[in-house]
């Protein structure tokens, strides 16, 4: 928030937005233009935070009409530079520090402008990302810890599923736009890795309880073996790119016809799990994405 009320003047040079750019990575490249460091800019602003990346998750409407005051922009611009909706983070899946993955084209093309060098984009910090909504490239991994779950991209799983992944994206995408924030998508997709409830037929064929995604996106369950799954959590909050491609292809197919898995996956977890899976496919029953099935979602909850 501001300091004070000190008369405010526009900085004398303006740097173009870049598509996608987060709002700290904006003021960040002014601050290196002008050779001061982000938060000292922000204090020149009257802007006190901890850091600037601050800015992207908690602003105020007072900062929104100084910013754009100081940086001569619409303060629509200021907002939709941000990764919050009504003042709050958008979703749980956002990353709170540092990138969860990169677009190396954009970030090399970036690098290679000493104006936009060090350009961070919002997608890099969502947790819903599989492809930058800019070039459309594959986005990397940029955990370390991540890296180790890389596939080949040339696996026969990832590429039968490339198109259903890529719809799931855009359903979460549109959905953490909305008001509500997606949680109820961000449940399901933790909820495709659920394990499904054991069986004796299953404990007769193999030690392993595959988990639910393997109803919806059969092989997963192999797939997830050839990325040492034994060293990735089951619902960690921001799964590696390798394991977020089939969940997401499992979240296209569980909203495209909601009709024919509602009964299937709620009957194949455990009971503490049922309610809250229930709770999600009502809350999903209220979006717009499903609005022109023959058969909607409130339908087939009546019988729970």
């Amino acid at each position: 928030m501001r300091s004070g009320h000190r008369q405010l003047r526009p900085l004398p040079v303006v740097l173009p937005p870049l598509a996608n750019e987060l709002l700290s990575s904006w003021i960040d490249r002014h601050a290196a233009f002008f050779g001061v460091t982000g938060l000292r800019l922000l204090r020149h602003c009257h802007i006190e935070v901890n850091s600037v990346r601050d800015l992207d998750l908690k602003l105020t409407r007072r900062d929104v009409g100084t910013l754009a005051e100081v940086l001569r922009c619409s303060p629509h611009l200021i907002r939709n530079m941000t990764q919050t909706h009504g003042g709050r983070v958008r979703s749980r899946l956002v990353a709170i520090t540092r990138p969860l993955q990169i677009c190396l084209p954009c970030s090399r093309r970036h690098d290679a402008n000493p104006v936009t060098r060090g350009a961070r984009l919002r997608s890099w910090m969502e947790g819903w990302r599989v492809s930058c909504p800019i070039c459309g490239t594959t986005l990397e991994d940029f955990r370390l810890y991540t890296r180790l779950f890389r596939a080949d991209p040339a696996d026969p799983l990832l590429v039968s599923i490339e198109g259903s992944a890529r719809d799931g994206e855009q359903i979460m995408d549109r959905a953490f736009r909305r008001r509500g924030a997606g949680s109820a998508h961000a449940v399901l997709m933790r909820s495709l890795l659920l394990p499904q409830v054991p069986r004796p037929r299953m404990a007769a064929a193999t030690a392993l309880v595959p988990r639910v995604l393997e109803l919806v996106v059969p092989g997963a369950e192999d797939f997830f073996q050839r990325l040492q799954s034994e060293n990735w959590p089951s619902s960690p909050r921001f799964l590696p790119l390798s394991v977020r491609i089939p969940v997401l292809a499992g979240v296209a197919r569980v909203v495209s016809l909601p009709e024919r898995w509602i009964d299937r996956l709620v009957g194949a977890v455990a009971p503490p799990h049922q309610a809250r899976l229930l709770h999600c496919y009502r809350a999903l029953s209220l979006s717009d994405h499903v609005g022109h099935r023959t058969l909607p979602y409130s339908q087939v909850l009546r019988q729970y």
